[in-house]
């Protein structure tokens, strides 16, 4: 099957395709020190002991704890600077960092309780902080064009009045979010709530949360990154929460595992040992409506799935290595690997037959197409319907509580995995191919395959002002593939 001809693809194959055709490149230089022509070659040429799989143990980020508790609000201080990482043993990358580590620390919110997050940029260039499928007031949102100079603070007020979901924040600045997010500003923003707490799922140490990157290596143990306009950067090395294809040790209970692509650009299809059972319970949105069986998660950037794995099942002993089928010419395959140990107590927490219901948006009020495709205009730019970026141009102006039916239709040999912000969308079709069975909740970010045509129902709520909506393949949205909405009342 060549890339124009894309027919019968089923959502993974179209996560997989598009690998193969010659790319756009150009190089920039590194914010870090490197030597010329060093690649992670020359690292597993000289030694291989860095790049080993199941060495390193599975890091857990920190949590942000608030600078200060009110009676309805909580208040934290973030310092994006400069900082070391330990990510190859015996070799320090410099990365950026929010608090100066990779990944960054994690935010615990809870619905109800304002977090109110002042953003300090000790860099030396410019930031702009998104909460990726957050509910968040627009001038919150983290507009790309909302520039943060260095030395500048800039303050998100987050209501969290949405329903428990995994959610992260990342910069956002625009033509140059692949930079950033690739060197290390990325974290996790849990939004906790009392529904979650009813359904007694696997919290504290049986609660992960799961950042995968791919990255590549200088010579010295530093970040290399190569701009690549067409296929978007691809690394040779898998990364979970910043360690090299980490092993962490399990007991026999059942465990949350909530799942992050923070890749630029690389889609998985996320398989345990040889087709192990893992029970779907959320996607980008939080919790579906009943718990989804299932052998393999396919996972675009940005988008996130939690699962239940009840490795009661295994015996103490047991290596369950997690892979990508998508992985290709042996690089990118294996992601990290559970080792089973005996005992943890008494199970507490159980597999939920349901878990919630989820509103149904009302009758659409407008049907819009959005043809995906590259430019062949200088410069090279990617294109929404014959336009990229323009911040003095609104798009659209949906009005506030109405939706719409979108269509995404891609005609390109490559995979867009589309983003609205501040609002939710239900996923309709997908032709060809059909719909993965896990994309039926909430999303705020979905794959459009090569040729393929998905139809979405945003709901443009809770909030009016100007949001934008992108592919969140980093490099796309850098070159343009981005536009401008205003919801109005």
């Amino acid at each position: 099957m060549s890339a124009s001809d894309p027919g019968g693809l089923t959502r993974r194959q179209a996560l997989h395709y598009g690998l193969g055709s010659v790319a756009l490149v150009c190089s920039f230089a590194s914010p870090v020190r490197r030597r010329p022509g060093s690649t992670s070659a020359w690292l597993r040429a000289a030694d291989a002991g860095p790049f080993a799989p199941f060495r390193a143990d599975l890091p857990v980020m920190p949590d942000l704890l608030p600078t200060r508790r009110e009676r309805t609000r909580d208040v934290y201080d973030v310092f994006q600077r400069p900082g070391i990482a330990e990510i190859l043993p015996g070799y320090q990358t410099p990365v950026y960092g929010y608090d100066g580590v990779y990944p960054g620390p994690t935010i615990r919110a809870i619905k109800g309780r304002t977090a109110i997050v002042n953003q300090h940029n000790q860099l030396s260039l410019e930031t702009v902080v998104h909460l990726h499928g957050g509910f968040v007031p627009a001038p919150s949102d983290g507009h790309p064009m909302a520039l943060v100079a260095p030395g500048q603070t800039f303050t998100h007020t987050y209501p969290n009045r949405q329903d428990a979901a995994t959610l992260w924040y990342h910069d956002h600045r625009h033509g140059e979010t692949a930079r950033s997010i690739y060197f290390g500003l990325a974290a996790f923003y849990l939004l906790e709530d009392e529904l979650e707490k009813t359904l007694e799922l696997p919290s504290g140490d049986f609660d992960l949360p799961l950042m995968i990157q791919d990255k590549s290596f200088n010579r010295d143990g530093s970040l290399r990154y190569v701009e690549d306009l067409d296929l978007g950067f691809r690394g040779d090395t898998i990364l979970v929460n910043g360690a090299v294809t980490p092993r962490v040790a399990v007991k026999q209970r059942l465990y949350r595992l909530r799942f992050l692509n923070a890749s630029n650009a690389r889609s998985y299809s996320l398989v345990l040992g040889q087709g192990r059972e893992m029970i779907q319970i959320a996607s980008d949105g939080g919790l579906l409506e009943r718990p989804l069986r299932r052998t393999s998660l396919p996972l675009a950037p940005a988008e996130r799935i939690e699962v239940l794995v009840d490795f009661r099942r295994y015996g103490p002993g047991t290596e369950l290595v997690l892979h990508n089928e998508l992985g290709e010419q042996g690089r990118a395959v294996s992601v990290m690997r559970f080792d089973v140990e005996r005992g943890g107590g008494t199970e507490e927490a159980r597999v939920p037959a349901k878990m919630r219901t989820l509103d149904t948006p009302p009758r659409p009020v407008a049907d819009r197409r959005w043809e995906l495709s590259l430019a062949t205009r200088t410069p090279v730019e990617w294109e929404i319907s014959g336009l990229g970026f323009d911040m003095n141009r609104i798009d659209v102006r949906p009005r506030l509580g109405t939706s719409e039916r979108w269509q995404w239709v891609n005609l390109s040999n490559r995979v867009h995995p589309m983003h609205l912000r501040g609002m939710f969308f239900r996923v309709l079709s997908r032709t060809p191919g059909g719909l993965d069975a896990g994309e039926r909740g909430l999303k705020d970010t979905v794959a459009v395959g090569p040729g393929q045509t998905v139809v979405v129902q945003p709901w443009f709520k809770p909030y009016t002002g100007r949001y934008v909506f992108h592919c969140h393949a980093a490099e796309h949205g850098n070159r343009a593939m981005m536009r401008q909405m205003e919801v109005v009342a």
